[in-house]
């Protein structure tokens, strides 16, 4: 179907305009980028769920300047089988809204029959849009966030400490040089899964904070981790290995970013998954195209302090949008190296299946454009229980007790916004 498009200058907010016309929707995304690092695009909207997706349909498009176009919104499954296939929880989008947080721009566009179909749906918009103000406020002090009395975490402190000497002992056979360890946290909740997205994405913002609502699941996340992006034939992948709280002391906190810069077991760590990652791009992009353009950046966000590296390369002509995914999956960072040997020691190790956890996040569009954040972060609330998936990367340097505590930091966020205690 032809896709139409059309902007206004928008005198509203983002989280004002998805309080207002998608909240009560059954299955309703908002992919809030307002801190995205290179494209501040969010986008929210409606759609339909699917458990079948074609990831490579393509659509005829439009200059615009953002990657987005209306397809697939969801989020794909950590799977380590060997065939991959998209599997997840995912919606059909024929139409969204996408606001523009650079020049405060709202664009309407969507696939439909005809011009006239659109400008139907485009004027409807802009009506609701009239009397917006003051809407996610409104919904917050009516629809109390939700929160949990406690959370448990699946594998006691000794239990996860016993799992991080067992992988250290594959390390010393030379199995593996590094494995990402999961666990869960699991409790019941109460209260309203939107009004908790807006107190989360309020004290913590992100680059891939999104919520996602799916019949009775509802993905709440504030990933600050790019899985893989692909514009214009670039791939490039950020993976995040290297965590630090962070401090209300400006001087601690600055010595703790320092700490995390300088320290040589973090850097080794973070080195083994950019080589996964630069041998995965490897087999679908140009060789001498792949390229590491930021290494070992200490980046900040609101909780912790992370160690990140962006690797990219340009597709191979004829490549396919499944290919590079299925290259790419699962995220290295979140498998460790080698990736086979890896994720066949995590299938032995970790008490529960990862599910959404440890997959990725966001959009990809019919014109071979995606943006898909990896799912770290992130709530996933389902028939009154909701379950955080925490981990982290070990190697041969790893201590079990500073291990732990990496993994509490990595809760932080989540549990304080819940309000929850939690029983390690």
């Amino acid at each position: 179907m032809p896709l139409y498009c059309e902007s206004l200058q928008s005198w509203t907010s983002a989280k004002d305009i998805f309080c207002s016309i998608f909240a009560n929707q059954p299955n309703a995304f908002w992919l809030d980028r307002q801190h995205h690092p290179t494209s501040p695009f969010s986008i929210m909207g409606v759609g339909f769920p699917s458990s079948e997706v074609d990831i490579d349909e393509e659509f005829e498009d439009l200059d615009l300047p953002f990657s987005f176009r209306p397809m697939l919104v969801g989020v794909m499954h950590y799977s380590d089988g060997a065939q991959f296939t998209g599997a997840g929880d995912w919606l059909k989008v024929d139409r969204a809204f996408v606001y523009d947080h650079t020049d405060k721009r709202l664009y309407f566009i969507g696939r439909f029959q005809n011009r006239a179909e659109f400008d139907q749906w485009h004027h409807a918009a802009l009506l609701r849009l009239a009397l917006i103000g003051g809407d996610s406020a409104s919904y917050a002090l009516h629809n109390p966030a939700a929160t949990s009395a406690e959370l448990v975490c699946l594998d006691t402190e000794v239990e996860y400490q016993k799992k991080i000497e067992l992988a250290k002992d594959h390390i010393a056979k030379g199995d593996v040089y590094q494995l990402c360890l999961t666990t869960q946290l699991v409790g019941e909740y109460q209260g309203d899964e939107l009004s908790y997205f807006l107190r989360l994405r309020r004290a913590n913002p992100a680059p891939y904070s999104s919520f996602i609502r799916i019949g009775h699941k509802s993905y709440v996340s504030i990933s600050p981790e790019r899985f893989m992006s692909i514009e214009a034939g670039i791939v490039t992948s950020s993976p995040i290995k290297g965590t630090r709280p962070r401090s209300q002391d400006p001087v601690v906190d600055a010595q703790l970013a320092a700490e995390l810069g300088e320290s040589e077991k973090e850097q080794a760590e973070n080195l083994m998954i950019v080589d996964l990652v630069r041998n995965d791009l490897s087999m679908v992009c140009e060789p001498e195209s792949i390229l590491v353009s930021d290494l070992l950046k200490v980046r900040s966000y609101s909780t912790v302090h992370q160690l990140v590296s962006d690797v990219r390369g340009a597709l191979k002509p004829g490549v396919k949008t499944s290919q590079a995914i299925a290259a790419l999956f699962p995220g290295g960072s979140m498998t460790g190296a080698p990736k086979i040997r890896a994720t066949e020691i995590i299938r032995e190790l970790e008490t529960a299946e990862r599910a959404g956890y440890s997959g990725a996040i966001g959009f990809i569009s019919g014109n071979g454009n995606l943006d898909l954040g990896m799912v770290i972060r992130t709530a996933v609330f389902e028939s009154n229980r909701v379950t955080i998936g925490i981990g982290g990367g070990i190697t041969s340097g790893s201590e079990v007790v500073a291990e732990h505590q990496e993994i509490q930091i990595k809760a932080q966020a989540h549990v304080s916004a819940l309000s929850a205690t939690v029983r390690w």
